[in-house]
Protein backbone atom coordinates (compact mmCIF):
# COMPACT_ATOMS: atom_id res chain seq x y z
CA UNK A 1 0.00 0.00 0.00
CA UNK A 2 2.42 2.69 0.99
CA UNK A 3 4.65 1.83 -2.68
CA UNK A 4 1.37 2.39 -4.15
CA UNK A 5 1.10 6.00 -2.23
CA UNK A 6 4.83 6.77 -2.85
CA UNK A 7 4.69 6.04 -6.74
CA UNK A 8 1.49 8.02 -7.04
CA UNK A 9 3.51 10.95 -5.25
CA UNK A 10 5.85 10.85 -7.64
CA UNK A 11 3.88 10.94 -10.82
CA UNK A 12 2.64 13.86 -9.04
CA UNK A 13 5.28 15.79 -8.64
CA UNK A 14 6.43 14.88 -12.13
CA UNK A 15 2.97 16.52 -13.37
CA UNK A 16 3.81 19.71 -11.42
CA UNK A 17 7.71 20.11 -11.67
CA UNK A 18 8.53 19.05 -15.36
CA UNK A 19 6.49 22.01 -16.89
CA UNK A 20 7.63 24.61 -14.51
CA UNK A 21 11.45 23.45 -15.00
CA UNK A 22 10.48 23.75 -19.05
CA UNK A 23 9.30 27.11 -18.39
CA UNK A 24 12.42 28.19 -16.28
CA UNK A 25 14.57 26.75 -19.30
CA UNK A 26 12.93 28.60 -21.97
CA UNK A 27 15.72 31.38 -21.44
CA UNK A 28 17.26 30.13 -25.03
CA UNK A 29 14.17 31.20 -27.22
CA UNK A 30 12.75 34.66 -27.75
CA UNK A 31 9.11 35.03 -26.52
CA UNK A 32 6.66 37.24 -29.41
CA UNK A 33 3.55 38.74 -27.95
CA UNK A 34 0.91 40.14 -30.43
CA UNK A 35 -2.04 39.82 -28.78
CA UNK A 36 -1.78 43.75 -27.30
CA UNK A 37 -2.64 46.52 -29.25
CA UNK A 38 -3.32 50.70 -28.47
CA UNK A 39 -6.19 51.68 -30.82
CA UNK A 40 -5.46 55.48 -29.43
CA UNK A 41 -2.02 55.25 -31.19
CA UNK A 42 -3.27 53.37 -34.23
CA UNK A 43 -0.71 50.45 -32.82
CA UNK A 44 -3.22 47.01 -33.39
CA UNK A 45 -2.95 43.92 -32.51
CA UNK A 46 -1.24 40.78 -34.98
CA UNK A 47 -2.00 37.18 -36.12
CA UNK A 48 1.55 36.49 -37.48
CA UNK A 49 0.98 33.68 -40.59
CA UNK A 50 4.22 34.03 -41.54
CA UNK A 51 7.80 33.66 -40.00
CA UNK A 52 10.39 33.36 -42.79
CA UNK A 53 8.39 33.37 -45.87
CA UNK A 54 6.97 30.25 -44.43
CA UNK A 55 3.17 29.83 -43.34
CA UNK A 56 2.53 28.85 -39.43
CA UNK A 57 -0.09 28.17 -37.69
CA UNK A 58 0.39 30.10 -34.65
CA UNK A 59 -1.69 31.30 -31.23
CA UNK A 60 -3.10 34.71 -31.42
CA UNK A 61 -1.48 35.55 -28.07
CA UNK A 62 2.16 34.90 -29.08
CA UNK A 63 4.87 32.52 -29.31
CA UNK A 64 8.45 31.61 -29.04
CA UNK A 65 11.14 32.40 -31.62
CA UNK A 66 15.00 30.44 -32.06
CA UNK A 67 16.81 33.47 -31.51
CA UNK A 68 18.47 35.45 -34.58
CA UNK A 69 17.30 37.13 -37.51
CA UNK A 70 13.57 36.51 -38.62
CA UNK A 71 11.31 38.11 -40.94
CA UNK A 72 7.38 37.96 -39.55
CA UNK A 73 4.56 39.04 -41.17
CA UNK A 74 0.76 38.69 -39.90
CA UNK A 75 -3.07 40.69 -40.41
CA UNK A 76 -4.87 42.88 -38.32
CA UNK A 77 -8.28 43.74 -37.54
CA UNK A 78 -7.86 47.55 -36.92
CA UNK A 79 -10.03 49.61 -34.68
CA UNK A 80 -10.86 53.20 -37.12
CA UNK A 81 -12.08 55.10 -34.28
CA UNK A 82 -9.23 57.11 -33.12
CA UNK A 83 -6.93 56.79 -36.96
CA UNK A 84 -9.72 56.98 -39.11
CA UNK A 85 -8.99 55.77 -43.06
CA UNK A 86 -9.69 58.43 -45.64
CA UNK A 87 -11.33 57.78 -49.56
CA UNK A 88 -9.08 55.89 -51.84
CA UNK A 89 -6.85 54.59 -48.31
CA UNK A 90 -9.88 52.23 -47.85
CA UNK A 91 -8.01 48.99 -49.77
CA UNK A 92 -5.21 48.02 -48.04
CA UNK A 93 -2.70 45.60 -49.23
CA UNK A 94 -0.12 43.64 -47.21
CA UNK A 95 2.84 45.37 -45.28
CA UNK A 96 5.66 44.47 -45.73
CA UNK A 97 8.05 41.50 -43.90
CA UNK A 98 8.74 42.89 -40.57
CA UNK A 99 13.21 41.91 -39.81
CA UNK A 100 13.99 41.43 -36.67
CA UNK A 101 16.95 39.94 -34.52
CA UNK A 102 15.90 38.15 -31.86
CA UNK A 103 17.93 37.93 -28.68
CA UNK A 104 17.31 34.84 -26.26
CA UNK A 105 15.38 35.40 -22.95
CA UNK A 106 13.80 38.55 -24.21
CA UNK A 107 10.45 39.23 -25.22
CA UNK A 108 9.24 40.87 -28.16
CA UNK A 109 5.85 43.08 -28.75
CA UNK A 110 4.64 43.75 -32.41
CA UNK A 111 1.15 45.01 -33.46
CA UNK A 112 0.69 46.66 -37.00
CA UNK A 113 1.12 50.89 -36.95
CA UNK A 114 -1.44 52.39 -39.01
CA UNK A 115 -0.86 55.90 -38.13
CA UNK A 116 -0.26 57.26 -41.22
CA UNK A 117 -3.11 58.78 -43.48
CA UNK A 118 -1.69 56.14 -46.11
CA UNK A 119 -2.35 53.03 -46.17
CA UNK A 120 0.66 51.99 -48.04
CA UNK A 121 3.04 53.39 -45.03
CA UNK A 122 1.43 50.69 -42.59
CA UNK A 123 3.62 48.67 -41.12
CA UNK A 124 4.63 45.63 -38.85
CA UNK A 125 6.14 47.15 -35.82
CA UNK A 126 8.46 45.97 -32.35
CA UNK A 127 6.54 48.49 -29.82
CA UNK A 128 8.61 47.09 -26.95
CA UNK A 129 11.34 44.69 -25.66
CA UNK A 130 11.44 43.27 -22.27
Amino acid sequence: MQQAVKKLLIGMFMLVALPVAAELDNSSMAKVVTQYGFPSVCLAPVAVNKIDGETRVLSAKGFEVEPGIHTINGRATLDTTHCPMTGSDQQIGSAPDLEVDFEPGKTYFIGYDHRSAKAEEWTLVVWKVE
